[in-house]
């Protein structure tokens, strides 16, 4: 009986020992981090981000780019591989086997071929292969500086050079897509394609076509507006130090101060996560891309109180004149609430404040401020005039500032001349959108509607003379723009970038008669004897060419009368004859248009001044060659990123003199006839040290 208690005694403890421990087991298994439970995840470690403080001045804390950096912003390099046609068989050299194996897959991928649409032409017929080969072709690098933000349908210039041509005369470049970084070729990466372009190719006007032991290049050259952006590339706005509230407040701060408008398609900014803030150019401000990226960088967030703001920016301005350029343009960007206390700036006695408020204030649209810059604009240093004359275009105001504007056309400043008659070409394509868009809301068929962006083409297309403005436009042969402004000594002046335009001033610029003016090793004469008697122009096509030589009976004689007007002129000069329009003409390009005027000029056809323009395209593309090397991102995972070279521009077209300046005095070269050798004013020969270019020799055009 002892015994038996005793087992169930020990049995009972045994049971309660071995219950304790599954219990202690099944609680160390049920403990926080346990390695023995299921997916159960380590502790990791969390890394700390230093705090980033900028060292901003008091007036610019709180502004956006007190607090975030913006990426990005530089110029793009653009480019591709192009297809040249309408040489006069300076082309059709041999190019490597990658770069013609690469041209004949994108032209076979394009359709072109046998059975291409060039009817006709010197290529009608011919296989991908064959087309390289023509002496009438060419292989080309394009490229372009794209700006980040830039909406789509932005037009730029584009920069073009030979691969396997002596000379891109007469070329025209057929559609070529373009892609980010340098020109690639099929099987290498293959970045995106952000944008197109297309059209004539524009060599050195003051060169002589054809001729090519002058030392001039004519291997490069440019399509003045030629490229269209087709996809946008955003801006991007990355915050110092991560946080969602401040990412929040400052893309709340940029869409209220931006808000969509006609052409919009979303908001300037969004919002990616708690660093990161997507821009795009608005609209508006496709033209203005530099204006609007400045408004966003010096943007208070806080737009609770913007007069409070205003207030202690203008007070900032008085005590730190210093800031005067970044305080403007926090100012603009607080909008209209600001304008009140910038009106107490427009009369201060220091110059810095004084332009940085009239500066904000004609951004912002303020009457009040024209008086004020009429004034500056009609007196004080030179720099000063014309950053007041560009001041009252923005303004839109009654006549007061077209009448400033019209009398400063007659200014002895040729630097003050031009900019009034931009401003006033501005302030004309303005008021033509808003008759035309005027206009566009009569019309009660809704199918007959033009968009807005016809609207904004035709604006700037075409200028009715008699205006408030004074400044007339049309378009010469679908080729350039020929303006007129009839005020001031009369004077021929020309662009060489974005839209090509021959400007008229005065309202005397007469030929000269008696005349015999000969150009181009006497292919192209014009005789005047005066008289009322039609003016006579012979004019020698160049031969077309063969392994480098001219083919016997290829080139043809144009003998024509026009009448002495130099209006008449330059319309003959440009006119193609065609069986629709047979009047006579020479067909001459714009280039070779602006080289005719020039060999008039030399030879004292006319009576007026004749001035240009120097080149922006070559300055960026300059700039961004000065970076030896740049690392195009990979697209697709598991590629390598890939470092490349850029081009150098000013290495190909023989200018390494570019240098980077943006004034608007730099970029006007006034041209002035040559004095004979011993004379006041006579060439030794040698090239001037500013960079320009020796009259009579036309070797270095601006």
């Amino acid at each position: 009986m002892h015994r038996t208690g005793f087992r169930a005694a020990t049995r009972a403890s045994s049971t309660i020992i071995k219950t304790g421990i599954a219990l202690a087991l099944i609680g160390l298994l049920a403990a926080p981090g346990c390695a023995g439970k299921k997916n159960e995840r380590p502790p990791s470690a969390t890394r700390t981000m230093p705090l980033v403080i900028r060292d901003v001045p008091e007036p610019l804390r709180g502004t956006v780019g007190s607090v975030a950096r913006l990426d990005g912003v530089q110029p793009v390099l653009i480019s591709a591989l192009g297809f040249v046609v309408g040489l006069n068989g300076t082309g059709g050299l041999p190019v490597p086997s990658t770069v013609a194996a690469h041209m004949e897959r994108e032209m076979r991928l394009n359709g072109i071929g046998p059975a291409n649409n060039e009817t006709g032409s010197p290529i009608d017929g011919q296989s991908p292969s064959e087309m390289l080969r023509d002496p009438n072709t060419a292989v080309v690098i394009v490229q372009a500086a794209l700006h980040p933000g830039a909406p789509e349908g932005t037009s730029m210039d584009v920069f073009v050079r030979a691969l396997n041509a002596t000379s891109l005369e007469g070329g025209q470049l057929w559609t070529t897509q373009l892609r980010v970084g340098p020109p690639s070729q099929f099987g290498s990466i293959q970045a995106r394609i952000v944008a197109e372009a297309r059209g004539p190719i524009f060599i050195n006007p003051f060169a002589e076509p054809g001729q090519e032991t002058d030392g001039v290049t004519r291997t490069a050259g440019r399509i003045l507006d030629g490229g269209v952006i087709t996809e946008s590339i955003n801006l991007v706005l990355q915050l110092d130090n991560p946080s969602h509230s401040l990412a929040g407040a400052v893309t709340d701060a940029i869409n209220s101060r931006f808000p969509r408008t006609r052409g919009d398609r979303s908001p300037p900014a969004t919002g990616k996560d708690s660093e990161l803030i997507h821009l795009r150019i608005p609209y508006e401000y496709r033209e203005r891309q530099a204006e609007f990226i400045k408004m966003v960088e010096f943007l208070p967030v806080d737009q609770t109180y913007p007069q409070a703001t205003a207030r202690r920016l203008t007070e900032a301005l008085t005590r730190e004149p210093n800031l005067g350029d970044e305080i403007s343009w926090s100012l603009q960007a607080i909008g209209p609430q600001a304008k009140p206390f910038l009106r107490e700036m427009y009369s201060y006695h220091e110059v810095v404040p004084r332009l940085a408020a009239l500066r904000a204030g004609s951004a912002l649209n303020d009457p009040r401020a024209v008086p004020y810059l009429v004034e500056m604009a009609n007196s004080g240093i030179e720099g000063h005039r014309t950053a007041a004359i560009g001041m009252l275009s923005r303004i839109d105001s009654g006549p007061d500032i077209e009448r400033t504007l019209q009398s400063l056309l007659a200014d002895k400043s040729l630097s003050v001349r031009v900019a009034a008659y931009e401003a006033l070409a501005t302030r004309a394509e303005t008021a033509q959108l808003k008759r035309l868009v005027a206009e566009e809301r009569r019309e009660r068929n809704p199918v007959a509607r033009r968009s807005y962006d016809m609207l904004y083409a035709l604006s700037r297309a075409y200028l009715p003379a008699g205006t408030l403005q004074g400044v007339s436009r049309t378009l010469v042969e679908g080729k350039f723009f020929l303006d007129r402004v009839p005020v001031g000594e009369p004077m021929v002046y020309i662009t060489q970038q974005r839209v090509p335009r021959v400007v008229l001033f005065g309202e005397g610029i007469a030929i000269t008669e008696p005349l015999t003016a000969t150009m181009w090793s006497d292919r192209l004469m014009f005789i005047a004897d005066g008289g009322g008697e039609p003016m006579r122009v012979y004019y020698r096509t160049l031969p077309q060419m063969r392994s480098g030589e001219p083919i016997d009976g290829t080139s043809r004689v144009v003998t024509s009368e026009v009448a002495p007007d130099f209006l008449e002129l330059i319309a003959f000069m440009a006119h193609e004859p065609t069986p629709e329009d047979p009047r006579p003409g020479l067909g001459l390009s714009y280039s070779e248009t602006v080289g005719a005027l020039y060999g008039l000029y030399k030879n004292k056809g006319f009576n007026a001044a004749f001035s240009t323009e120097r080149d922006r395209l070559l300055e960026e593309l300059t700039s961004m060659a000065m970076q030896s090397s740049v690392e195009m991102r990979p697209e697709r995972p598991g590629e390598s990123a890939e470092v490349v070279v850029f081009d150098d521009p000013s290495l190909l077209t023989g200018r390494p003199e570019l240098r980077d300046d943006s004034s608007a005095a730099s970029l006007l070269v006034p041209l002035r006839p040559v004095a004979p050798a011993g004379e006041p004013g006579g060439s030794s020969g040698e090239a001037p040290r500013d960079g320009g270019r020796v009259e009579g020799r036309p070797d270095r055009g601006p």
